[in-house]
C-alpha cells in the first residue's frame, strides 16, 4: 500500500498547460489547476493592493546525497502523470507519486502550473491558489519549496517527513533550511508567519537543536534564516537490516515477532490529520536497505549535494526592489506577449535578457494576467528560479541557482558572481538588491589527524613550520574549506552592507547593494 493523498476539494477546472517538448516539459493536467487568472490577475479577488513578492524559502534534507536516498517502497503505484523518459532512473524523493506533492502542496496553498525534469532533479512551476510565483524542486534527497505571496509554507514540513518515512524509510530530517528577506506588509500575512519571531517558535518546536539568524541592518532590508543539522538520518528500518520498520510496528500495537514480510500499515498523524500510509516494501532486498543507510559517497558532478564531507556545493540568491518601471512593462500582459501562460513566459524570457543568463538550460516560463512572471529552470544538476512582482507601489524580483557546472559563471570566483549579479540586475534595474551565497564547507572530509591540522591552520602563525607530510596536510587542509570569495564591486551600485559568518557546516556571505545614481 502506497501513501495516498488526502481529500481535497477540487478548485477551478483542469487546465493543460502548453507542452514545450524540446526542454522536457510535460504538462501538468490534474483537476487542481486553477483556470484563467481571475479580473485581478495574479491577486485574489479580495486584493488589498499590498502583493507580497518576498518569498518564503524551504529547503529540507533527507539523506547527504542522492545516492544514499534510495525509495523502499517498491509498491508504488504511479499514474500515466507520472510517467516520462526518466521514470526508470528516479529514485528517492522522485519516486513519489505528483498527486501525493499535491496533495501537500494544498497545505501550502499552493498548486502545480507545470513540471519540467532532467535525469538529476523534477522541477515544478507553481502558483497559489489565486496568485503567482512560486516553485518545487525535487531531488532524490532533498526538496526545495519557494512560495510567494500569502502561502502558509511552513505548515508543510509534517506532511513532508511522513512523505519521506514513507518512501526514504528515514524518520526526522537531515538538514533544513528556511530563509526570507523581510516582509514589505507582514500584517497581510496568516498567523503562524506574521513575525519572524512565531515563525522561529514554530521551527524550533520541530527542530529543538536549530538555530536562527537575523542578517543585515533591523530598521532597512535584512534577510532571515533558520538552519537545523546535519544529523545522522534516523532509519525506521532496523540495524540488522531487515525490513521491518520497528517504529512503525510500536505506532500500531503490533508484536515484531516473526515480521520478515512487514504488513502494510496505515496511520493517521499529520498535522492536518489526512490519512497517510507508510509502507516498505515486501520485495525490498537487504542489500537495498544497507546501501540506503550507508554513507553518501557520491560524485557532486553527477548528485548535486550540498553535503558538507562530499563535495562543494554553493547557492546565490539575489533578492531586488524598485524595480525598474520600464523594464518592468515586459512583465505585463500586452508587453513581451499578448498570450498568458508558457507562450508569454517565453516571450519575456527573449526580450529582456533573462535567456542569455543561463542559454545552455532548459527553461519553464509563465506569465501571468494582468503581470508576473516565474521561470523554473534546470542545468545539470542545478536549477535556477525567478519570481517577479512588477507593480510599482510593491515591485520585487528574485533569482535563485544553485548552477556549478556552466561555461561562463563560476560560482566559486568573485568574477563569477560579480557577472552574475550584475547580469541579473540588468534585466531588472533595481534600486536596492540583496545577495547571499550560501557554500558548504568541506572540512567534514578530512581525516581525524587531517581535521587536527585543519583546526591548527585556523590560528596558523608564520613563525610556525609545517614541514614534509605535515605542510601537505596543512595545505590540503586549507584548501578544503574556502569562504566565499569576496563580492567584486557590481556596475552601478555601491556596496553598504557585507557579513561572512562561518557556521560549523557552511560558509554564508551577505551583501546589500543600493543604486549609485
Amino acid at each position: 500500500m502506497t501513501l495516498q493523498p488526502s481529500s481535497s476539494p477540487t478548485v477551478g477546472d483542469a487546465q493543460h498547460a502548453v507542452s514545450v517538448t524540446d526542454n522536457q516539459h510535460q504538462a501538468e493536467t490534474n483537476q487542481q489547476c486553477t483556470p484563467t487568472c481571475s479580473s485581478n490577475g495574479t491577486h485574489s479577488d479580495g486584493y488589498t493592493g499590498a502583493f507580497e513578492g518576498p518569498e518564503k524559502l524551504l529547503e529540507m534534507w533527507f539523506a547527504p546525497s542522492a545516492e544514499a536516498a534510495t525509495c523502499i517502497n517498491q509498491d508504488v503505484k504511479l499514474c500515466d502523470e507520472d510517467m516520462d523518459q526518466w521514470s526508470e532512473s528516479r529514485s528517492g524523493l522522485r519516486c513519489v507519486p505528483r498527486a501525493v506533492w499535491r496533495d501537500m502542496l494544498d497545505l501550502v496553498h499552493c498548486q502545480v502550473l507545470s513540471t519540467l525534469c532532467n535525469e538529476h532533479l523534477d522541477s515544478y512551476l507553481l502558483r497559489q491558489v489565486s496568485v503567482s510565483e512560486s516553485s518545487f524542486f525535487v531531488y532524490a534527497h532533498k526538496l526545495v519549496l519557494k512560495t510567494c505571496g500569502t502561502t502558509t509554507l511552513l505548515y508543510a514540513i509534517p506532511r513532508i517527513i511522513e512523505i519521506a518515512r514513507a518512501y526514504l524509510g528515514i524518520a526526522g530530517v537531515h538538514q533544513l533550511f528556511y530563509s526570507r528577506k523581510n516582509f514589505m506588509f507582514p500584517d497581510q500575512q496568516e498567523e503562524l508567519h506574521r513575525s519572524w519571531e512565531k515563525e522561529v517558535m514554530y521551527l524550533d518546536a520541530h527542530f529543538p537543536e536549530g538555530s536562527a539568524y537575523l542578517i543585515g541592518k533591523t530598521n532597512r532590508d535584512h534577510w532571515h534564516v533558520y538552519m537545523s543539522g546535519p544529523h545522522e538520518p534516523e532509519s525506521i528500518i532496523t540495524s540488522s537490516g531487515d525490513r521491518l520498520a520497528g517504529v512503525l510496528a510500536q505506532e500500531q500495537g503490533e508484536d515484531d515477532e516473526g515480521s520478515e514480510n512487514l504488513a502494510d500499515t496505515a496511520v493517521n498523524n499529520s498535522a492536518e490529520g489526512s490519512p497517510l500510509f507508510r509502507a516498505v516494501s515486501r520485495s525490498s532486498s537487504r542489500s537495498t536497505v544497507r546501501s540506503m543507510l550507508a554513507p553518501g559517497n557520491a560524485d557532486c558532478a553527477q548528485h548535486g549535494t550540498r553535503a558538507p564531507g562530499n563535495c562543494q556545493d554553493t547557492t546565490v540568491e539575489i533578492l531586488m526592489t524598485g524595480l525598474d518601471p520600464e523594464r518592468m512593462r515586459l512583465m505585463y500582459l500586452g508587453g513581451a506577449s499578448t498570450i498568458e501562460g508558457a507562450v508569454g513566459g517565453k516571450a519575456v524570457e527573449r526580450e529582456s535578457g533573462i535567456a542569455e543568463i543561463y542559454p545552455e538550460s532548459a527553461s519553464d516560463s509563465y506569465l501571468f494576467t494582468p503581470c508576473g512572471f516565474s521561470l523554473n529552470g534546470i542545468q545539470n544538476d542545478g536549477y535556477y528560479t525567478i519570481h517577479v512582482t512588477p507593480e510599482p507601489h510593491c515591485s520585487y524580483a528574485s533569482f535563485e541557482t544553485n548552477v556549478a557546472r556552466d561555461s561562463s559563471i563560476d560560482l566559486d570566483s568573485p568574477l563569477g558572481i560579480k557577472k552574475l549579479v550584475e547580469q541579473v540586475t540588468n534585466v531588472f534595474g533595481p534600486r536596492f538588491v540583496t545577495v547571499t551565497v550560501f557554500k558548504a564547507r568541506s572540512g567534514s572530509s578530512l581525516s581525524d589527524e587531517q581535521t587536527g591540522v585543519f583546526a591548527s591552520a585556523l590560528t596558523f602563525s608564520s613563525d610556525t613550520k609545517l614541514d614534509g607530510a605535515k605542510g601537505h596536510q596543512y595545505a590540503a587542509a586549507a584548501a578544503a574549506d574556502v569562504a566565499p570569495p569576496t563580492f567584486a564591486p557590481v556596475d552601478g551600485y555601491k556596496s553598504v552592507d557585507r557579513v561572512l559568518y562561518e557556521f560549523d557546516h557552511y560558509w554564508l556571505r551577505y551583501g546589500y547593494y543600493v543604486k549609485a545614481n
